[in-house]
């Protein structure tokens, strides 16, 4: 009976090539320091929230935020570094505590 030392994938969903790149790190320190403005409506933390009770990976949760903030640029910049991925969810903790950083009167297609 012959062994083999090759791993079977443990999952059972196969990974999908994806046109979006994995979220960088800024290789600058002064852009680094840069604060970006996110404003967190209603909407949008409710998204925020759902995503996470779904685990998705940080890519996808990344794709989903970014799918909403090109809908609606007045929310803030599309999040395409770690350092974007930290000022959202600092804006995000920010209106938990309830010191929204705007509110939004944005209208949202449904």
């Amino acid at each position: 009976m012959a062994h083999s030392n090759s791993h079977s994938p443990s999952s059972t969903k196969a990974h999908q090539p994806s046109s979006v790149s994995p979220l960088h790190h800024s290789g600058s320190t002064t852009m680094s320091d840069r604060s970006r403005d996110y404003f967190i409506d209603k909407r949008l933390y409710q998204l925020y929230t759902r995503l996470r009770e779904c685990n998705p990976s940080v890519l996808e949760m990344v794709n989903a935020l970014n799918f909403v903030l090109k809908q609606y640029p007045a929310l803030g910049p599309v999040i395409g570094t770690c350092h974007d991925l930290e000022c959202f969810i600092e804006a995000v903790e920010s209106y938990e505590q309830g010191g929204a950083l705007r509110v939004s009167r944005i209208i949202w297609k449904v």
